[in-house]
């Protein structure tokens, strides 16, 4: 049930944000706009206000903005005529672009609106996520998730301050007490000695509360390393560099269940994620995709005048089929993981 609601919450707000970036832009623009849905298949809710209908939809898997010009009316008596100022096709090409590329525009607000949540709110003791095998934290029994209250007696607060403790005292016993499920436990450690330095072969996480004025600019940076760190590994994948590594449905589901399991700041992380790479991939040229709605037109506003309805017929047809060609590769990447084929 947590799996479910966390997926829920946090991919419905990832393509709410989505859709409101295309939404918004096309009603500044004078773009008359028929319906904003969430999720697909039949409605299970819908208002109408103005000339709008705003719905919720059975599957909560994504979502839409019906555009006149771009999508047919429900109604007759909602139809614009072609030639209608109103229509998608007919505002200058700026408008067009900007209407489309404000979708994944949004995906990056988004992540940039959590990570500056994620800096100035959450707080993360000083934890222990990764244990060498064999080294004295292993041999001394702390785990992966242990939070460090006190060494010595002493409290320590922050991942310095431990460092430093234990590279003061190589191979000599330290009461390590550790915060494990709610309870205090007290586990002797001794450090061995590495490089003249006492070493027990921990990596901690440790995150204090940042103020605003350093939060937003860190969240921007954040957002745009992600992104090229993305750029780069698509690039990689494309060129045949690396192994293409994928998730679908499955794998997201999983992933997000691990993350709400871990707590709020970890899935704030994962959703900042999740934005930076809808917000890349949907800008990717493949028809039926943003990335591939922005060729379209460039390519029309070269030719100086719209491609025949068989073409882009074509095209979207052609980026349909690989789209569901990468889902399938994708779940099939899940299934692979799961442990039952390890």
């Amino acid at each position: 049930m947590l799996t479910l609601v966390a997926f829920v919450v946090v991919f419905g707000t990832i393509v709410f944000f989505h859709e409101l970036g295309h939404f918004v832009v096309a009603k500044l623009a004078g773009i008359r706009v028929y319906e904003f849905a969430l999720g697909f298949g039949p409605s299970i809710a819908k208002v109408r206000r103005g000339e709008t209908d705003y719905s919720i939809r059975v599957f909560p898997l994504g979502g839409f903005v019906k555009l006149a010009g771009m999508d047919e009316a429900e109604n007759f008596e909602d139809e614009v005529d072609e030639h209608d100022p109103r229509s998608f096709v007919n505002k200058p090409l700026p408008v067009r672009l900007g209407t489309i590329a404000a979708g994944p525009f949004m995906n990056f607000v988004l992540a940039v609106i959590l990570l500056t949540v994620y800096f100035s709110l959450a707080v993360i003791p000083p934890t222990i996520v990764q244990i060498e095998a064999q080294s004295p934290a292993h041999l001394a029994g702390l785990l992966p998730g242990d939070e460090f209250v006190e060494i010595d007696g002493n409290p320590v607060k922050t991942s310095a301050e431990i460092v430093e403790i234990i590279q003061a005292h190589p191979e000599e016993e330290l009461q390590v007490t550790v915060k494990r499920e709610g309870k205090l436990l007290t586990i002797p450690v001794r450090p061995t000695l590495e490089k003249g330095r006492g070493a027990i072969g921990v990596a901690i996480d440790h995150k204090p509360r940042y103020p605003i004025s350093v939060s937003v600019p860190a969240a921007v940076r954040q957002t745009w390393q992600m992104a090229g760190q993305l750029v780069k590994a698509l690039g990689q994948m494309i060129t045949g560099r690396i192994e293409p590594e994928l998730s679908g449905p499955i794998g997201i589901v999983q992933i997000v269940g691990q993350s709400a399991r871990q707590g709020l700041p970890s899935l704030l992380i994962l959703a900042v994620v999740l934005n930076v790479n809808l917000g890349l991939l949907n800008l990717l040229p493949i028809p039926v995709l943003d990335g591939g709605w922005l060729l379209i037109l460039i390519i029309e506003a070269l030719r100086g005048r719209p491609l025949a309805p068989e073409s882009r017929g074509i095209a979207q047809f052609v980026g349909l089929a690989l789209l569901i060609l990468l889902m399938i590769f994708a779940t099939f990447q899940d299934i692979s993981r799961l442990s039952w084929f390890s």
